[in-house]
């Protein structure tokens, strides 16, 4: 625990804050513009939604996530602080699951300001009627726990490079692999985790045996295969540590 407060410490005032908010709620208002500028809401919050989290869940949360990652590890690739930090009588897999925990952090961050930019679009800019639906609450709790393994994920990318560029090019590449995977889907896909991650996203859109439906079945297999994802790219990152003593 010790580990993670360090963690929450030193992201405090982080930029990565600022990022984490202007993304989500960038994206929704760009997108809900859109949508009434071509045609308006005629489905009403169900529209809104869509709408909104289309082009988020499918490209700009995983490019988000990626640079999170890069700036969360950022301070470890500075003068001797990896050093510093691999000579922590802490276990490997302990240090790797606080920086997974901290971006976990800024992901449901992330999730809670698109809602609420949603629902302010919704009812104070363009007056729907009611309020959005409740499945939609649960997806973006599904949403969040997609988004772990995505951070497990570039968070190992980004403890192997000093570089601050090169795990955001590889994230950006390996989000729009899981968004054409999807596109045209692959359901096998689903265990790589950028493409579970926009399957997710668009849970709530559909109905009946259709893909995208939101059912106990489908909230299932995306914990399932979220714990087993993040699990891998944990003990992947601590053995990368475990075997790095140093860093050049």
């Amino acid at each position: 625990m010790g580990v993670f407060i360090a963690e929450l410490i030193k992201i405090r005032r982080s930029a990565a804050w600022i990022l984490a908010a202007l993304v989500p709620s960038v994206t929704a208002v760009a997108s809900a513009m859109g949508a009434w500028t071509s045609g308006g809401f005629e489905d009403g919050w169900n529209t809104l939604w869509i709408r909104s989290i289309g082009l988020y869940g499918m490209l700009m949360l995983g490019v988000g996530l990626s640079v999170l990652a890069s700036l969360v590890w950022r301070a470890e690739h500075t003068g001797n602080n990896w050093n510093a930090m691999t000579a922590q009588p802490v276990a490997a897999w302990r240090l790797a699951s606080a920086k997974v925990l901290a971006l976990a952090l800024l992901a449901t961050f992330m999730q809670a300001v698109l809602l609420l930019t949603v629902l302010f679009l919704g009812k104070v800019v363009f007056h729907l009627p009611a309020w959005l639906p409740a499945r939609y609450y649960a997806v973006s709790v599904l949403v969040v726990v997609a988004s772990v393994p995505v951070c497990a994920a570039q968070s190992a990318l980004s403890a192997r490079s000093r570089s601050f560029v090169l795990p955001v090019v590889i994230g950006f590449v390996l989000t729009c692999v899981g968004a054409v995977l999807l596109a045209i889907k692959v359901r096998a896909a689903l265990i790589y985790a950028y493409c579970l991650l926009a399957h997710t996203t668009q849970l709530g859109s559909g109905s009946g045996a259709d893909a995208s439906a939101l059912t106990i079945q489908s909230a299932t297999l995306t914990v399932v295969l979220s714990v087993a994802l993040t699990a891998l790219c944990v003990l992947a990152t601590a053995r990368y540590f475990n075997r790095t003593d140093t860093h050049a």
